[in-house]
């Protein structure tokens, strides 16, 4: 199976699982997971959205009156993400930390991620520390609420912002890096969905994002 290409992860009657490559869009762009859905005669009822920029995980309800259940079902479960950030956390390796800025729920940019103060919501996301070096750090993310772009704001706000971030981190930076790495995209990931719906437990993981490469010797 191509991991560059948007295919079904599971499917039952209750619900269709994609995953969704980088540079894909859920609905708003071509390529699209609505043009795929369309083609493949699926339903268009999708449960959660990512951005662009991000792979992973998508869940599509197989019928309108499955839509709101699932995403109270999504919005109780676990949602995980990987991540590169921009240098060294300052926490050790398997330790975790809460990010907790209140942040907007608009899509906001390098030089205010947080947004204006009068469209401030509370936002928590969950760092734990993977593995790092002098330049980068991978780590497993767990979103607390599901703010607009939270975990890119939240990084860029922490002085890590997320490498290949074109609109929360420096051009010149992931220019370099993109040059150095031979790498553009924007390392994020929804890899890990957990949640329990009618009675029935799910999880969901699919890991693509290779990030050897950034901790090579």
């Amino acid at each position: 199976m191509s991991y560059t290409t948007t295919h079904v992860v599971s499917e039952n009657n209750h619900f269709i699982v994609l995953f969704k490559p980088q540079g894909v869009s859920v609905h708003n762009q071509t390529p699209s997971l609505l043009e795929y859905v369309k083609a493949e005669k699926k339903p268009e009822h999708f449960v959660n959205r990512l951005d662009f920029e991000t792979s992973g995980l998508v869940v599509i309800a197989q019928n309108e009156n499955l839509h709101e259940p699932l995403q109270n079902s999504l919005h109780k479960g676990v949602k995980k993400y990987s991540a590169l950030l921009r240098g060294a956390l300052a926490i050790d390796e398997g330790a975790k930390i809460l990010w907790n800025w209140p942040i907007s729920d608009k899509a906001e940019g390098r030089r205010n991620p947080q947004g204006d103060k009068q469209n401030l919501k509370a936002a928590e996301t969950e760092i734990k520390l993977i593995r790092k070096n002098k330049y980068f750090s991978q780590v497993e993310i767990v979103l607390k609420s599901g703010r607009q772009h939270q975990i890119r704001k939240h990084s860029a706000m922490a002085k890590h912002p997320i490498v290949g971030d074109n609109r929360y981190n420096e051009e010149k930076y992931n220019l370099k890096i993109a040059n150095m790495y031979q790498e553009k995209r924007m390392q994020l990931e929804a890899e890990s969905l957990e949640f329990q719906f009618k009675n029935e437990k799910y999880k969901f993981e699919l890991k693509t994002l290779d990030l050897d490469k950034f901790f090579l010797k």
